[in-house]
Formats: C-alpha cells, sequence, structure tokens
C-alpha cells in the first residue's frame, strides 16, 4: 500500500524517517558486514573465493598467490566443515583441525590462522545458534559464503560386505538423516560425538591404536560397525564406501560462512551480487520492529533470512559492556525485560548500493 502510493524519493524520505525515529532508542547494532553471494561458486562477474583470499590477508596485506591459505575447520580430519573448506578455496588450502568452534575464531583471532570455515545454517536442521553468539563475541568478519550439499557415505572396514553391519555409528543428527535407510537394512544407529570421528574410531580400532583414541561403544566392532560420514573421511581413514548419498532427503544443504580479519568491501563492484548481514536489537516499544523492516521495504531492498530469537543473559551483558565503550548507549540491567531478542537479517545488497 505504502509503496502504490509514494513516488521514489518520497519512500526514501520517509524511510529516512522511519530510520531516525528507531536509530533513537535502538539498544546495539551487533553485526554489520557485506559479502559476495556464494563466492567461488558463481560465474560472470562474481569473486573468485580463492583468488580474494589472497588479497584480504593481515592488516590489510596480501597473501602471495604461491603461500597456501589456512583455514580453521571444527571437527576431525574429513569433516564436513574440512570438505565445504576444500569445495570453496580449493584442494591447495591447508585445512586445521580444531575441537569447537569458538577455537576456530580464536585461531583467526591470533593469526595461527587466516580465515575460519563455519556452518551456520542447515536446511533441515535450522540455524547454528552458537556460531551467531560466537560472531558477536569476535571482531571477524564474513567474507564469503557457501552453500554446501551434505552426502552421507556408508563406511566400513575394507572387505565387509553391508549383511555384516549390525550398527552405525555417527552424530545423531546424521544418524536421524539416514533413519530411513538404517531401517530398511535393520541397522541399529549408535549416536557419537562426530561424523569423521566415528570413522576414526573404526580405523583406530582395527589398526589397533590405542593411545589417547576414542573406544567404539558399546557391542560395536570393526567387524559389524559402519560409520556415517563423508567420503573425504573414508579416503582419510582408509575406509570402503558400500554406499553414498544414503541421506533420506535430498535437500540437505549447510550454509557455510568463511570468517576473516578484514572485509571484502573494497573487492566488490556493484555488478557483484552481495549480501549483507545485520544482528540488533530493538526497544520494548510498539512498532519498533515494523520501523526497522519498513525501511528496507521502501527501498525495493530483498531479504534472504530473517530470525529472532532470545538473547542469553551473559552475551547480552558482554554486548551491553561492549557497546558502552563504544560511546552507545545500553539499557540498565534493571530496566531490560526477562526476554530480550536478537534479530539476525541478510539481505540482498551491500554497501555500495545506493538503496542500502
Amino acid at each position: 500500500m505504502i509503496k502504490a502510493n509514494l513516488g521514489p524519493r518520497s519512500r526514501k524520505a520517509l524511510s529516512r524517517k522511519l530510520m531516525q525515529s528507531l536509530l533513537i532508542s535502538v539498544s546495539i547494532v551487533l553485526h554489520f558486514c557485506s559479502q559476495p553471494i556464494a563466492a567461488g561458486r558463481r560465474t560472470g562477474d562474481s569473486i573468485n573465493a580463492s583468488n580474494l583470499m589472497h588479497n584480504t590477508n593481515k592488516k590489510g596485506g596480501s597473501i602471495p598467490s604461491d603461500v597456501p591459505i589456512r583455514v580453521a575447520y571444527q571437527g576431525e580430519p574429513g569433516a564436513y566443515s574440512e570438505k565445504s573448506t576444500r569445495e570453496l578455496l580449493g584442494a591447495n588450502v591447508i585445512a586445521v583441525g580444531y575441537p569447537n568452534f569458538e577455537a576456530c575464531y580464536r585461531a583467526v583471532t591470533a593469526m595461527e590462522c587466516d580465515y575460519a570455515c563455519v556452518p551456520v545454517e542447515n536446511s533441515l536442521g535450522g540455524s547454528i545458534h552458537e556460531n551467531y553468539d560466537l560472531m558477536l563475541r569476535y571482531d571477524l568478519t564474513i567474507v564469503a559464503e557457501h552453500d554446501f550439499r551434505v552426502r552421507h557415505c556408508f563406511l566400513v572396514k575394507p572387505g565387509m560386505k553391508r549383511e555384516d553391519v549390525k550398527y552405525a555409528i555417527s552424530h545423531s543428527q546424521a544418524l536421524a538423516q539416514c533413519d530411513g535407510y538404517l531401517r530398511g537394512l535393520g541397522i541399529t544407529p549408535v549416536p557419537t560425538y562426530d561424523t569423521a570421528g566415528s570413522a576414526k574410531m573404526i580405523a583406530n580400532t582395527f589398526n589397533g591404536v590405542t593411545d589417547g583414541a576414542r573406544a567404539l561403544p558399546g557391542k560395536c566392532t570393526p567387524e559389524n560397525t559402519a560409520a556415517i560420514a563423508s567420503d573425504l573421511a573414508g579416503e582419510i581413514f582408509g575406509l570402503d564406501s558400500l554406499d553414498k548419498g544414503i541421506e533420506d532427503d535430498d535437500s540437505n544443504f549447510t550454509r557455510f560462512l568463511l570468517l576473516g580479519r578484514k572485509g571484502v568491501v573494497e573487492h566488490l563492484t556493484k555488478k557483484i551480487s552481495s549480501k549483507t548481514s545485520v544482528v540488533f536489537t530493538l526497544p520494548d516499544s510498539a512498532g519498533a520492529l515494523y520501523k526497522a523492516l519498513a525501511c528496507f521495504s521502501l527501498r525495493d531492498i530483498d531479504f534472504s533470512k530473517i530470525e529472532s530469537r532470545p538473547t542469553s543473559a551473559s552475551l547480552l551483558h558482554f554486548l551491553k559492556f561492549r557497546s558502552q565503550i563504544g560511546g552507545r548507549t545500553a539499557l540498565s540491567r534493571s530496566k531490560s525485560p526477562r526476554f530480550r531478542y536478537c534479530f539476525y537479517l541478510d539481505f540482498l545488497a551491500s554497501e555500495l548500493d545506493e538503496s542500502a
């Protein structure tokens, strides 16, 4: 209705007025950065991710093209995060595994690695909120994203047949995604800590590796157990793949973000399709969310994601402290409502677009 009755200049003027009235009482703008859409996977005017990474390294310098890029990921060798990293940046990248997501952020901050490749959203399981929270705690910037197709493989000790398998071990989410396949074969699922880690446990057991290695759970042995993991994990740990693509739903995609110490805005042009991610909180007042979203609608800017969720007290307290250091006003603890919500928004424009 508003668009039908207002011209472009009037819409922009109203948008500015709405934004001004909103910013008077906005609590915290938490995160703002632009990145090329699906870097390295598009053709034409898009940026090649591998070439781009060599131009956005430490302290504004560049990585020589003959120096491999070090990228942190969470998990064991052969994890889907490692495979996504190699799909995005090429086989020559040095992928470095870390035990948890925060260790990846710390590695980039401490310059142990140049970038981190972390999952933020799965088409079946939804958002991975831990990484959204960590992006707010660490001053890293999104430099690329990659939509990774998750294909589960049925990995076994060399020489085994499908009828030998009684148990399947993997991360609980992977087991759930292959439930129909396992039921059809009468195989009992046994959850473990990791997909690639499950392949590693089978390999370590039949190779006699015991020093610091995790043991197979319960009645599982290398002779009666399969691991559900990536084909890369099978190659790394020397397992046979009896079947590929065993997931029940072939629309299983995970969106990964590549995070670095420096952004890529200076390398973008108006011809490159871009996406900007914003995270913010709003005051507890009537029309606050409408005002925030109307600013985009009036400028004909499209969204690709919008989500809200309660913010933990510890994270909100940390963000308030950081906003006060930056000279912004934050609500006192006594005035804060019991539930404070973060809004996560991706919109299809960059800082270079006049409408944005």
